[in-house]
């Protein structure tokens, strides 16, 4: 079932000077599955983030002609409460007064206020009709791209889940691949002032994107899903080590997804960066290029993603 849009207000989470007097929600669709008995007796729910010129359209994409794009069904419908956040900024969630003040660290705070409500709204039994009362829930976070650089910063400040998927992106910097040679992201960084939004031509980057086998009707419709991206974490997801320290700091399971042609430039050496981390999975989808929700090899990704999230122990809470 789904999607169902649902907005959690942030306001309170944020310092003043960041909502200056103005509300600010986090908007999200959830998804579910249409016979609860899938969940289990102890669900797992995914809160997924997009990536840069991305809003949740990302990970359940809609083309005409062309079924099976929409990561989030696929997952629901496998027995998984799945909720798509869009950023600070982003999609339909608020913009801040001043959006230069929403740091990495504040979008990070806005989505952890979110997945607390989303989490207590679930174990109340409020979060739909539907769906009745689960609080011993498995809670995983994921994210694509700059929405895996959020992930990781959000998991290091706030501990928000029981393990994390990291999903086309990199500790080590990101990389693009342009007329077959793999190019440092950071050495292109704008000089100067940036606008509070910025956005992307997507055509050069169809061979960083996307495996050749990608259809064209698709790659057209997901050019034309493109959004205008905050800037300030917009370019901080490509810069090179942004997110060391904070991976670094994640004691969790974590699921490092990348396509067969992605952004690591070293995708065997991305372990090494979570020293806490005790079950480190690395993933590499064959016939995939960056965005690996519209590779033809997509619903590997997603079945696996689904089982580790199985797979992992995450221990009981203790009852009192």
């Amino acid at each position: 079932m789904g999607p169902i849009t649902i907005d959690f207000d942030v306001t309170g989470a944020l310092p003043a000077e960041v909502s200056q007097g103005h509300r600010l929600v986090i908007s999200a669709w959830l998804f579910f599955p249409d016979d609860l008995s899938t969940l289990g007796a102890r669900p797992v729910t995914m809160t997924m983030l997009a990536g840069g010129s991305y809003d949740k359209r990302y990970h359940h994409a809609l083309i005409p002609g062309h079924s099976g794009y929409s990561a989030a069904e696929h997952l629901a419908g496998l027995g998984n409460i799945v909720l798509l956040a869009d950023h600070l900024g982003v999609g339909a969630s608020s913009k801040a007064p001043d959006q230069k003040r929403a740091t990495r660290a504040i979008v990070a705070l806005a989505n952890h206020a979110a997945v607390t409500q989303f989490h207590e709204r679930l174990a109340a039994g409020s979060l739909h009709q539907a769906l009745p009362p689960h609080s011993d829930v498995i809670r995983i976070g994921g994210g694509h791209s700059m929405g895996a650089m959020q992930t990781v910063i959000q998991q290091a400040a706030h501990k928000s889940y029981d393990g994390i998927m990291v999903l086309g992106y990199t500790v080590q910097g990101v990389h693009f691949t342009l007329w077959g040679k793999k190019m440092c992201a950071a050495d292109h960084l704008p000089a100067g002032d940036n606008p509070d939004y910025s956005t992307n031509d997507r055509a050069p980057l169809r061979e960083n994107f996307h495996w050749a086998d990608v259809p064209d009707e698709v790659v057209e419709a997901d050019t034309a899903m493109a959004v205008a991206t905050p800037s300030c974490i917009g370019l901080d997801s490509i810069r090179t080590d942004i997110i060391k320290p904070d991976a670094a700091a994640v004691d969790v399971p974590v699921f490092f997804g990348l396509g067969e042609r992605d952004v690591s430039p070293d995708p065997h050496a991305e372990s090494s960066f979570f020293p806490l981390c005790t079950d480190f999975t690395l993933h590499i989808l064959p016939r995939s290029a960056h965005c690996q929700t519209f590779a033809s090899t997509r619903h590997i990704f997603w079945n696996r993603m689904h089982h580790w999230a199985r797979s992992i122990h995450v221990p009981a809470p203790v009852r009192r």
